[in-house]
């Protein structure tokens, strides 16, 4: 997690408006509202929320810069809004706001799970400002306290295992670091190491500790057959990773992913600026120890490149989506069409598994189940879900958790029959939102889907052949 403070003057405490938009637009969550008198709560108006804080803050008029606001983020969606939100109390703790009113919002539009915090610094019961000197290192510091003792999250301790690996000079030494979320930088014979701008060490070149042992001809042979037989069964295709500014932050490839993912190896490609890469190292976290790529295979027979690019924001959406075989190409197309892009077969990274985290698979059925229930109403900036026909099959899209499912594995029988039903209804059956809020034609494609569904006698009328079918099979269900 990362905690930034958003030090823009506003004695108008505008962070209430902000997060109040994105809630009214369905990008955001109220998570808590602490410390505010009993006539104010989750039902009141953002004006009235802005208002207390500006009655507290006009106890100090002294204080320029009255509004606190912070968010703290994730990377992906690794922690949930629940623990964000008890990340967020024990923060505000730490920084001396835990007897402050404050609001924590969670925000969904971005493919990093975050919540901003809104607070005022003027003490509510003297009056005095809330100590805010050195605030951001403070802020880094008391993250850090709060993560070790909720999640058992020690940078330090992390630091001092990764200092123990077998490297062989400075670079990998900086690769390793910078590959486990560390920022370094070297000045006068000195390597500075950094976790989200909380300076942690500082180490004297002179007193690194290189190893001159190459590596193990038994290690050596177990990598090259890995990397031999992989590179066959994943895709090699190597593509930029670029950020908002078109600049290329990274390459990847799916091979690099499932070595990660099922053998602890990281394969960092060495690139500079928009060149392609001129080399590769293996961070081994197995044998604790970095090679030079060379060392085992050439990067040429390992790799092909390839002239992709990938936006950054859709890269993590990717890598922290569930695709499966089975849902890879609808969720392209929908991520294709969301984007306005192309997104080559070889950019996405299959899953092994089809299980997903259980509290993101209740949510999406929890929320499919309301959308089929209030299907043809005027959709509401609460709906969560999408509901996609591609290749004849419907999916169900949940985008706040990067996550898809067949609509037929994620609700009962009855819920899909009920929304073919109301596809199927007067108003609905010459066009269908495939995507909430555009219409597309209903394709001959997917009547077919709706005449082979068990819904034939709600489209109108049937063959006797097929009535007869659908009785035999109606009797052999309540058979089973």
């Amino acid at each position: 997690m990362i905690v930034k403070i958003l030090n823009k003057s506003s004695k108008d405490f505008n962070g209430v408006a902000y997060n109040d938009k994105k809630i009214d637009k369905g990008k955001g969550e109220l998570l808590l509202m602490k410390n505010f008198p009993a006539y104010l709560n989750s039902a009141s108006s953002r004006q009235e929320v802005k208002n207390y804080f500006k009655a507290i803050s006009n106890n100090n008029k002294r204080v320029q810069n009255p509004q606190f606001h912070g968010t703290i983020s994730a990377k992906g969606r690794l922690y949930s809004k629940e623990q964000l939100a008890l990340t967020a109390e024990k923060f505000m703790e730490k920084m001396g706001y835990g007897e402050q009113p404050y609001i924590v919002v969670f925000h969904n539009d971005t493919s990093n799970n975050h919540v901003h915090i809104v607070s005022s610094r003027v003490d509510k019961h003297s009056g005095k400002r809330i100590e805010r000197d050195f605030e951001k290192y403070k802020s880094q510091t008391a993250l850090q306290e709060v993560l070790k003792e909720l999640y058992g999250t020690d940078v330090h301790k992390k630091l001092d295992q990764l200092l123990g690996y077998s490297y062989s000079n400075s670079s990998q030494l900086q690769k390793l670091l910078e590959n486990s979320g560390y920022s370094v930088y070297e000045k006068e014979n000195t390597i500075h190491i950094l976790c989200n701008g909380l300076h942690l060490m500082s180490i004297n070149t002179g007193d690194l500790k290189f190893s001159e042992k190459n590596i193990e001809d038994s290690r050596k042979k177990q990598i090259f057959a890995i990397f031999k037989k992989y590179k066959e069964v994943f895709s090699n295709s190597v593509f930029k990773v670029a950020d908002e500014k078109g600049k290329y932050i990274s390459y990847q490839s799916e091979l690099q992913y499932q070595l990660k993912k099922k053998f602890g190896i990281d394969v960092v490609l060495s690139f500079k600026d928009d060149k392609q890469p001129f080399g590769y190292t293996i961070i081994d976290h197995k044998a604790k120890a970095i090679y030079k790529g060379s060392e085992i295979m050439k990067m040429g027979d390992l790799f092909k490149m390839t002239s992709g690019v990938l936006d950054k924001k859709l890269f993590e959406i990717l890598t922290n989506s569930n695709i499966t075989i089975e849902t890879k190409e609808a969720y392209k197309k929908h991520l294709e069409d969301e984007y306005k892009c192309e997104i080559r077969d070889y950019m996405v990274f299959l899953k092994n598994s089809k299980k997903t985290a259980y509290n993101i698979w209740k949510e999406t059925r929890n929320s499919t189940m309301d959308h089929i229930r209030n299907f043809g109403k005027v959709s509401s900036p609460e709906d969560k879900i999408k509901i996609l026909n591609f290749s004849n099959e419907l999916y169900v899209i949940n985008g706040n958790d990067n996550a898809i499912f067949m609509l037929k594995e994620l609700v009962s029988e009855n819920y899909q029959n009920l929304y073919l039903s109301r596809l199927l209804s007067p108003q609905n059956f010459e066009s269908h939102p495939i995507v909430s809020g555009v219409q597309v034609p209903v394709s001959s494609d997917f009547r077919e889907m709706l005449r082979r569904s068990s819904l034939f006698d709600i489209a109108g009328p049937s063959q006797p052949a097929n009535e007869e079918h659908e009785n035999n099979r109606r009797k052999k269900k309540k058979k089973r």
